[in-house]
Order: structure tokens, then sequence, then C-alpha cells
């Protein structure tokens, strides 16, 4: 057997023992779901951050379009839940952020943020595990801003906002609700595409045949937004809520400041009951956490069995890049505390839970990006002028997510 795949069966397992020991049954299926997301974000290389990159550098929206295919089947596959708020016998809520100041910088900066990080919140993971060592670099300044964020956090709560929402409530029926948002969904699905008609002269299907395999990949775009739709829906009944990221980054940082000696417990998040406790508790018992590990290990074995899995020396890469990419952590830790969740909790969980703010804040996460590709090029991160070129080099994507 593979050294790679020996080494995700050992990590596996003991996590599958550890968390089931800690945690129990239930955090045990959705660290296990994770890990089929991981896979599937790997496969597909469905990506979030060069999806925005490709649409504003060439006009190619393919990768946007498939955002919005699986927004739109997440959404369906959620809505019998959330119009119930339970699912077989548990209270199931949605990701609702209030619309305001902070929602509207936040996005902007973690948009900014993930082409600095060369990658988003689930890229982050992605990348790491796949062996792109500039991750840890990324993830410790998603842990620096995540804390910086939690400090500040109470004056952007202070600043005038509309009251969150859902789309299921603001009509005299959920379905005409439903209805409405998918019609939203069809409407910025035809809106890329018209862009990219004009831009390029063609649109490029996003249903195609490729040659795909179940376990080696590569998958397609559309067949990565099922898994990842079904994927989004298991950790829904699991957890009863949507699949989230950074919120574990603020609670490793919030356990390395206090073995540090920082008293974060003074701050107002970590103040209240529900994190303090987190904070003297094993990383095990956040679902979070384990589903965060087990998108790492996702990735990782997506890598392995496709024969991609490539560890960078980071001796070997420019100063600036470690700073670049650095910095862009940091801004994304801020961004997502503010704007209550990165491109899966607020853009997908969001969208999914029929919440304005999922949309909106993907618009001003674009306009985050148009910063950041003129900022990319001082850190000597690469714009890609053809989308082509993302497969030029051993066929592996520079940037998946």
């Amino acid at each position: 057997m593979p050294l790679p795949l020996l080494l995700f069966l050992l990590a596996s397992a003991w996590l599958s023992f550890a968390v089931y020991k800690t945690s129990g049954t239930r955090l045990l299926l959705a660290f296990w779901v994770a890990i089929l997301l991981g896979l599937a974000l790997f496969h597909a290389r469905f990506g979030f951050a060069s999806g925005f990159r490709r649409f504003l550098l060439t006009g190619e929206s393919r990768l946007m379009r498939a955002h919005f295919l699986l927004f739109a089947l997440t959404a369906l596959l959620f809505f019998p839940f959330l119009k119930e708020g339970e699912a077989f016998g548990q209270a199931v809520q949605g990701f609702l952020v209030p619309l305001g100041v902070a929602l509207f910088l936040g996005a902007f900066l973690f948009g900014l943020g993930m082409q600095l990080g060369d990658g988003c919140a689930s890229g982050t993971l992605y990348h790491t595990g796949s062996g792109d060592s500039r991750g840890v670099l990324v993830l410790l300044g998603f842990m620096a801003g995540s804390l910086l964020g939690v400090y500040h956090l109470p004056f952007w709560q202070g600043l005038p906002a509309w009251a969150p929402g859902s789309a299921l409530t603001w009509f005299p029926s959920p379905y005409l609700g439903l209805a409405l948002w998918l019609g939203l969904l069809g409407g910025l699905y035809l809106g890329v595409s018209l862009v990219e008609k004009r831009r390029r002269g063609e649109v490029e299907p996003l249903f195609r045949q490729e040659a795909t395999h179940p376990l080696l990949g590569p998958w397609s775009l559309v067949g990565g937004a099922v898994v990842l739709a079904l994927g989004s829906l298991l950790l829904l009944l699991l957890q009863g809520r949507p699949w989230g990221v950074t919120a574990a980054f603020a609670l490793w940082g919030g356990k390395l400041a206090e073995a540090l000696g920082v008293p974060v417990l003074d701050w107002a998040l970590f103040n209240a009951p529900d994190f303090a406790e987190k904070l003297q508790d094993s990383v095990l018992r956040d679902p979070t956490s384990v589903t965060n590990f087990g998108l790492f290990l996702g990735a990782f074995l997506g890598a392995a069995l496709g024969g991609a899995l490539r560890f960078k020396d980071l001796r070997k890469i420019p100063w600036s890049t470690h700073l670049g990419v650095f910095l862009g952590g940091v801004l994304m830790g801020y961004g997502a505390r503010l704007a209550g969740g990165c491109n899966i909790g607020a853009y997908l969980g969001g969208t999914a839970s029929f919440s304005l703010h999922g949309p909106l804040w993907g618009v001003f996460a674009l306009l985050g990006t148009a910063l950041g590709l003129r900022l990319r090029p001082l850190c000597r991160l690469e714009n890609e002028l053809n989308a082509r070129a993302l497969v030029s080099q051993q066929g592996v994507p520079k940037s998946g997510l």
C-alpha cells in the first residue's frame, strides 16, 4: 500500500476513535461526511477564490455558475427542514446574519484576503491537505485575524444594521419564497453567463461530458456540486445547522492565545458561556473543528489517490509570498468574524438558508477580489490571463479554491 494512503488510514482511524469516544456517533458521522466534502472539493477543483478571479480577469463564469448550481441544489435540500425547523426530532436552523456595515466590510476584506492567501477558508484546508505548505502560514494568519475580529466584534455589532431574515418568512407562503429565491439564483446564473458571452464571445458549457473516475478523479463540476450539496444536507441534519469553517479558527486562536497568557476570556465572544466552555474543552467536542479535520484528510486522500500530492519547500518561496499569504489569512479571519462566516458559512450556508446576506456576501467579496487582483503581483502570485492556463502545470490548478 502506498505510504500516503497508509497515513490517511491511520490518521482517519485514530481520529474516528477519538471523536467517537469524546463526542459520540453524530460527530463521528459528521467527520466522515467532511472527508467526502474534502475529496469532492479536490477532485472537482471546485474553486471559490479562483472562480471569482477568473470571472473578473477573463469573464469566464463556469465556476461562478457552478456556485449558483450548488446553492440552488442545497437550498432545495434544506427547504423542507428549514420550513419545519426540525429534522428527526432535532431542532434545525439556518445561518441568518444582519445586513449592515459589518457584513459588507467583512465580505470585502475576505474577498481581498482570499486573493492574497491564494485560497478561501475551505481552500486553506484543501491546499494544506494536498501538500501546499503555504497553507500553514495562511492558517496562522487566519487565527490571528480571527482573534482580532473577536476583540473588535462588539464595536462592529453596535453599528446600525437590518435584522436578519429568511425568504421563507417574507411571503404568505414559504413555497413562494422558495420559488422566488430559486428565481434569484437563476437570474445570477444568467447574469454571469451574459457577461461571459459579451467578453469572450461564447459561454463555456457547465454541463459537459468529461473523463472522470469515482475514486481517482477528476470529477466534473456538476458532480462536485451534487456531492457538496448532499454533504451539506447531511451536516445540517447531523449538527442542526449548516456547514461552517472559520469559527474553528477563532477557537484555535483563542486556545493558543490563552495558553500564552492573553486574557481572551475577558473578550465579548469568548466570555459567552458556550464559547468559554469550548476554550476549556477538547477540540474534538467542537463540530466545526472536527469537520475541518475531516476536510483536510479528504483533500489529502484525493491528492494521494490522484497522484497529485506535492509538498512545497517553504524555503524556496519568496519572502513576499510568505508575507502575502499570511496577511491574506489575517484579512480572511478578521473579515469572517465581521461577516458572520466565510465562503462556506456565509456564501453557501447563508444562501442555502434563504438569507439575503449570502448573495450580498458574494457581491462584496467580488469587490474585494478586484482589489486583491491588483495586489497579488506584489506578493509574486500570478494572475491567470487564460483560464486554461490553470491546468497547464501537472494537470492541477495552482489555486483550486
